[in-house]
């Protein structure tokens, strides 16, 4: 029994110091584009498998930005193989609040991934209408208008121009209005490029296109 908690305390103490040093890692990779969204940062560590880093004075069309370091926990086995087989990653999520609200609401995800799962889990109780991909290239879509999906192909582009992996696209008229879930970005993407496209997308977003709203889903 002391071997075995010899070896979970040595595979703890591996796994926090290996989050810590990607967390780091990431924060010093992003600061070529974080003056891009806004100025000043806030940053917490949330325990050692996650960082929080918030602009609370943003660029527009921004008026918040909250980006969010989501590690694999690598200091728990069983939690990392359990949650690894399910597909969980490291993971960067940017959840904005935009200057004006959009006009029409989408969710375009990976329903593989754990960003995709987890808001198929919350969007259970909403009706939406579904595109389904014709390839391995795209992604689903849900929708709400005709307008929206439009919107998500425009988007969905903007954002994988950098070179990202997108999991999850999601333009809501509530706080946050803009989600974007993608893997953690590796040095051969730019941060200076990624939120400066993040601006982009944020803009189109903002300024979703044609009449006044969501049309309602048929029940």
């Amino acid at each position: 029994m002391s071997v075995l908690v010899a070896v979970v305390m040595i595979w703890f103490a591996f796994g926090s110091a290996w989050n810590v040093r990607k967390g780091k890692a990431t924060m010093r990779w992003m600061q070529d584009g974080l003056p891009r969204v806004g100025e000043r940062t806030t940053v917490r560590w949330l325990g050692t498998n996650s960082v929080e880093m918030v602009i609370q004075k943003a660029k527009p069309p921004f008026e918040q930005v909250t980006l969010v370091v989501f590690l694999e926990p690598r200091d728990v086995p069983w939690i990392w193989g359990l949650t690894r087989a399910r597909g969980r990653r490291d993971t960067l999520i940017i959840r904005a609040q935009l200057c004006r609200a959009p006009l029409h609401e989408l969710e375009v995800l990976d329903r593989a991934s754990w960003s995709g799962r987890d808001a198929l889990r919350h969007m259970a109780s909403e009706q939406w209408l579904v595109r389904e991909p014709v390839d391995q290239s795209h992604l689903p879509a849900f929708y709400k208008s005709d307008n929206a999906v439009a919107l998500g192909d425009t988007l969905l582009g903007l954002a994988r121009s950098t070179g990202i992996t997108v999991l999850r696209l999601s333009v809501r008229r509530l706080e946050p209005h803009l989600q974007l879930h993608m893997d953690l970005p590796d040095d051969s993407v730019s941060a200076a490029e990624l939120f400066k496209t993040l601006r982009a997308v944020g803009q189109r977003a903002e300024a979703s296109p044609g009449g006044s709203g969501d049309r309602k889903v048929p029940r």
